[in-house]
């Protein structure tokens, strides 16, 4: 089952996350910013499609590649 788990923290909320969760952020981060699945996303990330790339040149990169720790990367 799902679990997410809410602390203050500085006076800040934070929202901690499972796997499940975090995958779901993932994929919606990347469906957002570059209109792929994380799944489509992360088989270009590993396949090296995005070696040596300069992350501004393509949009929505920066911000899916900035998310893979919510993919288990």
């Amino acid at each position: 089952m799902a679990t997410e788990q809410t602390v203050s923290a500085g006076g800040c909320e934070v929202v901690e996350l499972d796997s499940e969760h975090g995958l779901e952020l993932f994929d919606q981060t990347a469906r957002s910013y570059m209109g792929i699945s994380g799944a489509q996303f992360l088989e270009l990330w590993d396949s090296g499609k995005f070696d040596g790339v300069d992350w501004d040149d393509v949009q929505g990169l920066a911000q899916v590649a900035i998310a893979l720790p919510f993919a288990g990367r």
